[in-house]
Formats: C-alpha cells, structure tokens, sequence
C-alpha cells in the first residue's frame, strides 16, 4: 500500500519533466484512456519553473523522463503561450502515447518536418525521426504521437466528462496552478512495467481519480488537490468514511536511518472496522486481544527500518498496551525495555487488511505509547534505541520543514527517508530498471511526504518533497537559490518589495527583453516581454498609498509603472517618440508617495506626476548639452535640490519647479561618478581624482586624495567610499584588495548597519565590508554584477542577490 502510494506520486512528478510542452482546459477531447493528465493555464512558465527545480534536475537522465521527451519532441512545432491539455495514455506494451490539446494554432514547420494530409480529417507530420498526427477540430488542435488515440479523443461518445469523478476532479482543481491529475486504473499499466516486483493489486481500487495542484520552486515540489471515489464501488479511500482522522505520531519513535513509515490514524476505530469489511469479504478475523488493543488505539502503521518492519499502534495514556503482555513469554530485557515473545503473526494483518498488511509479526515491546511488534528482535531494539537517543524522524529539520506544508492529522501519511527509500525503489523495479533506479540522486532532497485527509465522500491530497537545508551556521553565508533563465541577463537583478509575504522578490530582465519576477525560494512568478531594454535600475513604488508596490522603469520609448502581477498600472505605459537616453528618475520629495517619474531625451527633461500628466510647474526643459546621467534628487536640511550634470563640464542644481537654486558658475571635467550629498556638499570627483565639492551658496573646492585615473565612489550623508585601483577606502579606513576589474562600490544601510559591496568581474568574486573595511564572515562569494541587499524573509539575516553565470541569478543568506 505504502510503495504503490509514493512510486505514483513519483511517477506523476516524472510525467512532468519535459523541458517544453503544454496543457490547459479542452476536457471534451481528452482521450479516456488517459492515465495521467497536466491542464497548464502557461505551459511556458510551469516548465520554466520545471527546468529549475533541483530535484528533476537531478534526475533528468531517468528512463521514463528521457521516454517521454523523446515522443513529445514534436511539441516544439506547437506555440505553448495558450492554455492546454497533455494527456498520457499507457499500455501493457512497451509504448507510451501523448495527446496535446489546445486552442486552434498554427504549427511551426521546419525544414525537418513532413506534412502529409490522412484519412481526409488526419493529418500526418514527421519531425526528427518522430510521427505525430493532427487534427483541428470546432477550433481546436489535437496533436498525439498515436492515430488510434487522436481518433479516440474525436469520439465523443465516450468521453472523461460523462465520468462524475473526473467531473468533481476538474472542480476541484486550482484556476491558476498547474494541475495533474490521474486515473487511478489507467495509470496501472505504467506502474506494473516500471515496478513489476511490487503489490499492485490495489492500484485501481485505492480511488477512481487523484487530482494535484502543482507547485515547483527551485528546492522543493508542493502537490495539493484531493482524491475521490464514489459511492459506486468500493475503494480504499473510502473506509475513511466517518472515522475521522487523528494526530500521526508515528515519526516520533521511527528511526532517522530508517526508509520510512506509514501511518493510518482514526478516532472511530469500530466504524473504520465496519467500513474494511466491504473490501475484506466474508472473512471473519479472530483475536479479541487484538480487537480491543485497536479499539482503544487512535493509529497504527509500518515502520520501516533497516532490520525489518516494526507494525506500531498508538494507544494514548498507554495503560491498555501495558496489559497487553499479561500473558506473553519475556524474551529479553533490552534498554529497560521488556521484548515479550508474541505468538499471532497474522492476527493484525487479519484485522486491517487491505489498509494495512503486518504479517509474520513474533516479537512485541512497549515504547512510550506505541505498542510495537516486528518479525525481528533486532528491529524492535533499534526503533527503541533511537527513541531513547532521539535520533528520530520527527526530530529532523527536513522532517519539521516539510510539515510546515502539511496537515498535523490525517487519515493516511507516508513519510520517505529518501536515501533508503531508493532501495526500495530499486528492488520493486523491473530488470531493465534497476540499474537506472540506483543512479536516482536523492542527494539533498532527504525526505518526501504524502498525505490524504478524509472528509466527506473524498480525501485531501498533501505531498512535499524539498531540499535539505541544514541549521544555518551561527556565522557564514549560503547560497539559497540558483535561478536560471532562458536566456542570458540583461542587468543586475533586484529585490522587489512583496506585501503579501512582508518580504522581498527579484526583480530581473534577460537579453530577449522578457522581465521576470522570483520568490527567494526560485520559483518564478512570471514572465513579461517588453518593447525593448530597461535603462538603469528598476524602482519601487507604492503609487496608492496601501503597501501595494510596483515596479517603475523606463525602456528605450516607454515609461513602465507594473503591478506585481506583472499588469501595467493605467494610465501607464507613457510612449515616447524620441529615445529615452537616460535610467527613470524618481523622486519622493516628502516620502508621502507623491511621486515625480523624469525621463532625459538627451538634453530635453521631462516630469511627470503619478497619474502620468506632465508636471507644468517644472520649468526646466532643456539643458545646454547632452545630459550624462540621470537627475538626482537631494535634499540637504529642509532644502530639495535637482542636480542635473552636462557633458560640457556645467552642472545645474535646480529646485522643485526646475528653477536655479544654485548658481555654479566653474565648469567640472566630469569623472565617470555620479553626484551624492555628503556632509552637507553636493559632491563627486573630476577627471584628475580629486574630489569636488559644491557648497549649498555655490562655491567649489577641489581636494587631492591621491585617487587614480579609474576610480569609482560612492557617498550617503555620513560615509564617503571610494575605490582606487586595489585601494578600498571607507570612511578613514581602508582594504587592500587584490587586483582585479571592479564594479562602483555600493552602499547599503541594513539594521542599523552600513555595508560596503564591489564586485571583481575578471574572478568572479563579490566583497562585503562592514564600515571599518572589514570581510563580512563567509566572503569573497561567486557573482558577476553588482549587487542588490535587503531583508528578503524579513529576519534578522539579510539577503544579496546578484548575476550568477550568464543565463542565471544567485541569491546568498548573510548571517553574522
């Protein structure tokens, strides 16, 4: 019961890890010979979330994964952007059969690709060695790799929809996740020819239909829906009916080395009883002992040691499991624990057969208040032995971490320490498999769960599998996330403020112009194509007032203000006609959110209010020559200034309404720096290094500090930073760094903690100084742009983000 339970959902997981295909919601046309089906509202964005799961990753070279690529390479011919189902259909022979259905489109054909019109309504295409068949259909397309099976998703004389279980499936499936659903007696097929060796007679006869709200982030898979069954004929499920589920506590005496356990629990066991008679015939189970030891229990299961199987049964206050052993032989004493000699083997399996199935049980003990039974002393002592040194599952982080996700009751819970289990795995599978089966990496996913809820006439469905992530070190930094995307980037990524979690995402564009928003865990929320690339940085702004953020940015003709849903916020975007040749400005002169958006067109400036009107209060139009970096707002004391900068060397600090507000009348030979308030100065540095300083009454003064050619610096009101070819200087202190090709440093104000960041792009190496130009614990880390830094979970530790290899994005947890 146990293995066929978690090798479905494996092979579930497995059906999934296409690198690009497509589902969605045409229901009249899927085959009902389907076995297990994926309805994807973006098919592009569950299989770019597929692509950077870990786990299938891992495991991308598994035979049933390279199958099922192999016959659905043809896809590529199809758009993926609508919505769509994919459907897989399994035989007793050696084939696996798809079936594509989506909105009318049109195939992409290539040189490769051979069309040949069939039987009038069929058509016939040829790719890369590949048959397929097409056919459209009241405007819509079907695509399969089998004829008979596109002929069986015409007909609509039998069709999954006249099934009220897949009706009730399609119901209860989420509108906005992907969704994968599975027949439990089609899907048969599939198990028995890639786990011969295993129990499968309960396969069709556990529920009719499981449907699983699909979650994937980079480190771990989430599956949530339910199961249902019907009142038609019997199935497993259903003798959860009026039984009510209890607390599982089973993982609290199972071994941290063991594969794992399977727990049942019940707050009625005689109506559980009264239901298991309809799947156990006339048989009549003897053993009142017995009997009365589970009417009194609240759960029972497997446990799943390296020894053998220990059966356990959870009897609160435990006074009844003690006077179990009144009249059973001692075997031995073993940790102050009596093993007694237990003379019914098959008793218990008597009792709750199908649901549980303990047999050849000889040995009997008492743990806290579970009363334990094994065919094997030894397997008694070891769930002992790691109950008394508390090297138990329940113990574990990955074990808390997955519960987390997962219902503290429920009617079924299977728990996989997946390390063993892959033996398991192994054992059950075909010959042909088992080889394969062993290269299966479990290697930091050491755990999966999977759970069913009983209410009513159907089960709610919880499954997890995720990465181990260890106690973080009282010091250090760690990587948290890896993020690829399908192409390289364009710029730095950037937190992004998330008012749903209080914490922050990312932020990021990639050369083929598509703008993406990530959790912090990998999983990207979506994706967006734009007119062309951002200029400079993306910006957060709340243009409502309610804690809502959006991104703001300017592209090469637009200015973008965009919802975290990735909507444009009306009356944005504005379009411009002429290029934008600046990064948007934003300025929040009050910090109410009454903002100013300022677009640069050479030398032409333009403001704009919230609402996406032209400022006409701003007088300021144009400058004498081309401007070279954004307008800055600074405000010195009660003052606000606009420092624009020319390329002739003239710099203008304006007012609010665009007029001087301090005349400078000395030109400035421009360094590449931009210009920052410090100490009550405007201030930047000229071509020679020297550091130039712009009193509020306009007088200029130039001070040497010994700064190359190629310096960069960064200030804030209290803190100047400069780099000078390996020379960090901060404040009055300095760090020698290494020679190398370095990024502007950047400042950071964290916790009342300043932080100091440049980036070495010929090693590849990030460095984090704390204000007295000391190493923060656990750097130099791999990156290759600047950074961004924010509390991104919200605690204590702060998160970086920044460019990986070309195509990806790092995020690193700093801890102190």
């Amino acid at each position: 019961m146990r293995k066929y339970l978690l090798l479905l959902v494996f092979a579930a997981l497995l059906s999934c890890t296409k690198d690009r295909q497509g589902a969605g919601e045409l229901t009249d046309f899927i085959p009902a010979s389907s076995g297990v089906i994926l309805k994807l509202q973006d098919p592009d964005l569950f299989f770019s979330n597929l692509q950077n799961n870990e786990f299938l990753k891992k495991n991308k070279n598994f035979p049933l994964y390279r199958q099922i690529a192999a016959e659905t390479k043809i896809l590529d011919l199809v758009p993926h952007k609508d919505p769509a189902f994919l459907s897989f259909s399994f035989s007793q022979k050696d084939s696996l059969h798809f079936t594509f259905i989506t909105k009318q489109s049109r195939i992409s054909a290539t040189d490769s690709t051979e069309i040949t019109e069939k039987d009038g309504q069929i058509t016939e295409l040829e790719f890369n060695g590949r048959q397929a068949y097409l056919v459209v259909k009241d405007s819509v397309l079907i695509l399969s790799n089998s004829s008979n099976l596109l002929k069986e998703s015409l007909n609509k004389e039998t069709t999954l929809m006249d099934l009220p279980d897949f009706e009730k499936a399609l119901k209860a499936a989420s509108s906005k996740k992907p969704s994968i659903y599975i027949h439990h007696k089609k899907a048969k097929p599939l198990i028995q020819k890639w786990f011969p060796n295993s129990t499968f007679s309960q396969l069709p006869s556990f529920s009719n239909w499981t449907v699983l709200d699909s979650d994937f982030t980079q480190n771990e898979i989430k599956l949530h829906g339910i199961s249902t069954a019907g009142d038609t004929l019997p199935r497993l499920i259903n003798v959860f009916k009026n039984v009510n589920p209890a607390e599982n506590l089973l993982g609290s005496i199972s071994p941290l080395n063991s594969t794992g356990f399977y727990s049942v629990t019940f707050k009625d066991f005689k109506q559980l009883s009264e239901n298991l008679k309809t799947l156990q015939g006339n048989a009549k189970p003897e053993g009142s002992k017995e009997l009365d030891l589970l009417q009194n229990s609240v759960e029972a299961g497997m446990i799943y040691t390296s020894e053998a199987s220990v059966f356990a049964v959870r009897i609160p206050g435990n006074e009844f499991a003690s006077t179990f052993s009144n009249d059973l032989n001692l075997a031995e004493s073993f940790r102050e624990t009596s093993i007694f000699e237990y003379p019914k083997p098959k008793v218990f399996a008597d009792l709750l057969k199908p649901l549980l199935k303990p047999e050849n049980l000889k040995y009997f003990a008492v743990l806290d208040q579970f009363a334990i039974f094994s065919e094997s002393d030894e397997a008694l002592k070891e769930v002992i032995s790691a109950f008394q040194n508390e090297q138990v599952l329940n113990t574990s982080k990955a074990y808390s971490s997955a519960f987390e996700s997962l219902s503290s009751e429920a009617s079924i819970l299977l728990v996989s320490n997946n390390k063993n289990f892959k033996n398991e795995l192994t054992d059950s599978s075909s010959d042909a498999l088992k080889e394969e089966m062993e290269k299966l990496d479990f290697e930091d996913f050491p755990l999966s769960a999977l759970q069913f809820v009983y209410q009513s006439d159907f089960a709610h469905v919880h499954a997890i599998i995720s990465k181990n992530e260890n106690m973080p070190a009282a010091t250090g930094t760690s990587q948290l996330s890896s993020i690829k995307l399908g192409a390289a980037l364009a710029a730095r990524p950037v937190f992004f403020r998330n008012h749903r979690t209080n914490g922050m995402d990312v932020a990021v564009q990639d050369i083929e112009n598509l703008l993406y928003l990530i959790a912090p865990t990998g999983k990207i929320y979506w994706k967006k194509k734009l007119d062309s690339r951002i200029l400079g940085e993306i910006a957060s702004v709340d243009l409502f007032r309610n804690g809502r953020y959006q991104l703001a940015f300017a592209t090469q003709n637009k200015l973008y203000v965009i919802d975290r849903d990735g909507n444009p916020v009306k009356p944005f975007p504005l379009e411009f006609r002429d290029e934008i040749t600046q990064p948007l400005a934003v300025f929040d002169y009050e910090n109410n959110r009454d903002y100013r958006f300022v677009i640069v067109q050479n030398k032409d400036v333009y403001m704009y209010d919230k609402k996406g009107r032209q400022v006409k209060g701003f007088e300021f139009r144009k400058a004498s020559e081309r401007i070279l970096y954004p307008p800055k707002h600074i405000r010195i004391g009660r003052k606000d200034y606009i420092v624009i900068a020319e390329e002739g060397g003239k710099i203008d600090i304006l007012s609010r309404t665009g007029k001087t507000r301090v005349a400078v009348k000395e030109e400035v030979a421009f360094s590449d720096n931009e210009w920052y308030e410090y100490n009550g100065d405007f201030v930047s540095t000229n071509a020679k290094g020297q550091l130039v300083s712009i009193s509020e009454n306009g007088k200029i003064k130039r001070e040497d500090r010994g700064l190359s050619d190629t310096h960069k610096i960064t200030a804030t009101e209290k803190t100047f930073v400069s780099l000078s070819d390996n020379i960090l200087q901060i404040k009055n202190n300095t760090a020698t760094l290494d020679f190398g090709l370095y990024t502007a440093p950047q400042i950071f104000y964290l916790n009342n903690k300043i932080y100091v960041s440049v980036t070495d792009l010929q090693t590849h190496k990030i460095y984090l100084f704390d204000s007295n130009a000391e190493l923060i614990n656990g750097f130099p880390v791999y990156g290759n742009s600047v950074i961004d830094l924010a509390n991104a979970e919200g605690d204590s530790a702060p998160e970086l983000v920044v460019q990986g290899d070309e195509d990806s994005v790092l995020i690193y947890e700093i801890r102190r």
